[in-house]
């Protein structure tokens, strides 16, 4: 007797990129679709096979995910942390130069696995669950989900941040560096909506609030050729 078995496909991959100061749409092979984040990464399978539909994320992103009740769809990070959803609307922040994994809900029901718990924190819609990788530790509460998705419409929304949280995003989605010296000791918050305005507007429209300079350091060239980032330094008084 002869048996002819088919040999299994390999599966392959895609990998997808936003460039630093960019956001990237695009449609998954469950027709889910993800934006991503400047400076974020993703790596799909061309075709979701088995029992879960799994892709790796690198960055931050927002997932419009297909419900399928029998094919869970899973979000790794590098940090372990994973993110499962049956369908749903939400949003994941996991840069590796980041302290934190956050993962906030707009829509429906998403569960997060924490390894050193061995256990998932379930969430509803308008909470956010924030992990802190250095003191393996997590924290879930209600937030803004406007102010937490915005940067895919091309939008800046601060409710409440921090000087340090405002300029952090600003470095991310102008593709500087912006170093803070807060030599006052004073914190300050911020409610601001931005859509175009350059950063220096945006830096000129927090000087009217708060005693802040900075200067512009132009971008040094690299033994390799290469150039180093534009350099912005803020000092609060």
């Amino acid at each position: 007797y002869l048996y002819f078995k088919k040999p299994d496909e390999k599966i392959q991959y895609t990998n997808i990129t936003a460039t630093v100061g960019s956001v990237v749409r695009y449609e998954l092979p469950d027709n889910s679709v993800v934006w991503l984040n400047s400076g974020s990464k993703l790596r799909c399978p061309n075709i979701f096979k088995g029992e879960r539909r799994e892709v790796d994320l690198q960055g931050e992103a927002f997932f419009e995910v297909q419900s399928d009740e029998k094919h869970p769809f899973y979000v790794n990070t590098p940090s372990g942390v994973q993110v499962y959803v049956y369908g749903t609307r939400f949003n994941v922040c996991a840069y590796d130069n980041e302290d934190y994994v956050e993962t906030v809900l707009e829509s429906g029901r998403v569960n997060i696995f924490i390894p050193k718990y061995e256990t998932s924190v379930a969430l509803k819609p308008s909470e956010h669950l924030l992990y802190d990788k250095k003191a393996l530790q997590f924290v879930k509460s209600e937030v803004d989900v406007s102010e937490k998705v915005a940067w895919k419409d091309g939008k800046l929304i601060f409710r409440n941040s921090s000087l340090e949280e405002v300029l952090k995003r600003l470095s991310r989605h102008f593709n500087v560096d912006i170093h803070f010296n807060n030599k006052s000791g004073k914190n300050y918050t911020f409610r601001a909506t931005f859509r175009n305005e350059s950063l220096f507007q945006i830096l000129d429209y927090l000087s009217k609030s708060v005693s802040m300079k900075w200067n512009v350091e132009d971008p040094v060239q690299l033994s390799d050729g290469t150039f180093t980032k534009r350099k912005v330094i803020v000092d609060l008084y």
